[in-house]
């Protein structure tokens, strides 16, 4: 080595996990060196030290460590791995993945959708039970931030009136009030 130079160690990968889906990739390619995603696998380091490491795999920029992990992945797939097929989220995922909205923003889509506090208080005070009731006025008044899938904002759209794709759009348009 010349002055400056430095070795690179890499581990060794003893155990091939597998790979995660992406839509750019068919699941029925074997050719590990055209796949897009996340390869999953376990590696031990010169110390001794294992880990489950995660590398991204790209095919217009592999090079360097990649080429190992590709290596791995061909064998594993040789051996009948199988990369998933990317199976669309469900509604009820999406929902459970959009932004929390801070209180003015959720407060803002309600009066802009044409609901009033009133209606939500009567809503409330509608509760059968009185701990869920207590509960659900404390989310109301004092919370910083709602999420789409919040019992609170489920049980309140529906006894407003809305169905779950309203709410998605009341959410989306909320997002930047």
């Amino acid at each position: 080595m010349t002055d400056g130079e430095f070795e690179t160690e890499f581990p060794e990968i003893i155990g091939f996990v597998g790979i995660a889906a992406d839509p750019r990739t068919d699941a029925t390619e074997t050719d590990m060196s055209k796949v897009f995603g996340a390869a999953e696998y376990v590696a031990r380091w010169p110390d001794g030290y294992t880990e489950t490491l995660f590398t991204g795999l790209d095919p217009t920029t592999n090079g360097g460590w990649t080429l190992n992990v590709i290596e791995a992945a061909q064998a594993w797939r040789d051996a009948g791995g199988v990369i998933p097929a990317l199976s669309p989220p469900t509604q009820d995922e999406i929902r459970s993945n959009m932004p929390p909205l801070t209180a003015r923003q959720f407060r803002l889509g309600l009066i802009r959708s044409g609901r009033t506090f009133a209606q939500v208080e009567t809503a409330i005070a509608a509760i059968s039970d009185g701990t869920e009731r207590a509960e659900a006025q404390i989310e109301w008044e004092y919370a910083a931030s709602f999420n789409r899938m919040h019992p609170l904002v489920v049980s309140l759209s529906t006894t407003l009136g809305f169905s779950p794709e309203d709410v998605d759009t009341l959410w989306l348009n909320s997002m930047s009030l």
